[in-house]
């Protein structure tokens, strides 16, 4: 039997335990590099502190990837040949639906880009008015102007939907994709 002494001793044990646990989160919550890629990417500096030059700047990693396959869709950031300093040119966001999923033509797709130092985009974000959509295929492109020659990285989340006739599957991916521009 356990007596009022006894209770004394193991009930504050348990009870610093328990707060213990409340009160330091766990390994899982520390600070991620997902949650890092969501907030906008700092212009690296160069030694002295001034911004770095253009080919010092590497390309964004941990941001995204250009392609993301699912048991419901197929997602991929597709590059066009032939971009060129000072010439308009685009990728191409390419959305494939997986039967008997299919693109949910009623949701607001959409595509939230990251401003890339050298990169003019014609918009920031890209909206459904702008998507093709088929009802297995939504295809969105991508428009800018690159200022110079070299390798950058569009890059941004892109929101969508794919359904079947029972459930709606609403998804955001992160998306990065290199070009090389001469």
């Amino acid at each position: 039997m356990v007596g009022p002494s006894s209770l004394r001793l193991v009930l504050p044990a348990v009870l610093l335990a328990v707060a213990c646990n409340k009160e330091s989160p766990p390994a899982a919550e520390e600070p991620r590099s997902a949650s890092n890629a969501a907030a906008p990417l700092a212009a690296p500096k160069s030694q002295d502190g001034a911004p770095a030059a253009a080919a010092d700047v590497p390309a964004a990693t941990g941001v995204g990837t250009a392609k993301v396959s699912d048991s419901s869709f197929e997602l991929s950031l597709e590059p066009k040949a032939g971009l060129k300093a000072g010439q308009a040119g685009n990728v191409e966001v390419v959305l494939l639906a997986k039967a008997p999923f299919h693109v949910n033509d009623k949701y607001p797709i959409k595509l939230k880009l990251k401003e890339t130092a050298g990169l003019k985009y014609e918009s920031l974000t890209l909206g459904k008015d702008a998507v093709k959509l088929e009802t297995m295929r939504a295809t969105l492109p991508v428009a800018f102007t690159p200022e110079r020659a070299g390798k950058f990285t569009v890059a941004g989340q892109f929101a969508f939907s794919v359904c079947t006739d029972d459930k709606c599957l609403m998804e955001k991916r992160d998306l990065a994709l290199d070009v090389s521009v001469d």
